[in-house]
């Protein structure tokens, strides 16, 4: 990876600068194949710079797997709440976005999305905390269309929609040959599937 040249920027500026860079190099080496020297050498700047604005090395890759999951939610909402239509359609416009993040940059998704079963220690909480938060904004845009299902069962859902998408995921990526069409109605049938039933599930228990 070719060393970028020194330029004044703002600390802001920097920090997104070295987010850019370490997601390359994580992406590309894995986790334990980076190292803060290797990001700083990358990003043309000292060690200290890196420490100053992300604390280490888990600290950083924290910051790029935390960017990457902001930016899918915020896309995410976005295409759900413009679609318009019934539960189809609303799955359809949600399982797009995340097939095309998955088609587009299958290393980012891989690494960024499906790594805390593989870290341990405090990285790994603060990973399974980020995947929570995604799944809360799922359940978040979810509720507008489940009048009257509560809370948990709103989040229950949100968990099997996180799984099945995590799931296929892993599928087309050892399946390429499958056109993002056809995945996509996968996702469509086995989300409505889940979500079907789910529904019929709540609708039969027996509430306060």
């Amino acid at each position: 990876m070719a060393v970028a040249a020194r330029r004044r920027l703002t600390g802001k500026q920097r920090e997104e600068q070295l987010l850019d860079v370490a997601e390359d190099l994580f992406t590309e080496r894995g986790y334990e194949g980076v190292s803060v020297e290797d990001i700083a050498r990358a990003a043309g700047v000292s060690r200290p710079v890196v420490y100053q604005h992300h604390g280490s090395q888990e600290g950083i890759f924290v910051a790029c797997v935390r960017r990457a999951r902001h930016e899918f939610e915020d896309t995410l909402v976005t295409a759900i709440t413009t679609s318009g239509g019934g539960m189809n359609e609303l799955i359809t416009a949600g399982g797009r976005v995340f097939l095309e993040l998955v088609a587009n940059n299958p290393r980012r998704w891989a690494l960024l999305f499906t790594s805390s079963s593989g870290l341990g220690g405090d990285m790994a909480e603060q990973l399974i905390k980020l995947r929570r938060h995604t799944i809360e904004r799922i359940a978040d845009v979810a509720s507008p269309h489940a009048e009257g299902v509560d809370r948990p069962s709103l989040l229950a859902a949100a968990h099997v929609i996180s799984g099945i998408g995590e799931q296929l995921g892993h599928w087309w990526l050892a399946h390429p040959d499958e056109g993002l069409d056809n995945v996509l109605r996968m996702y469509v049938a086995a989300v409505g599937g889940a979500m079907r039933g789910l529904l019929a599930v709540y609708e039969g228990l027996d509430r306060p």
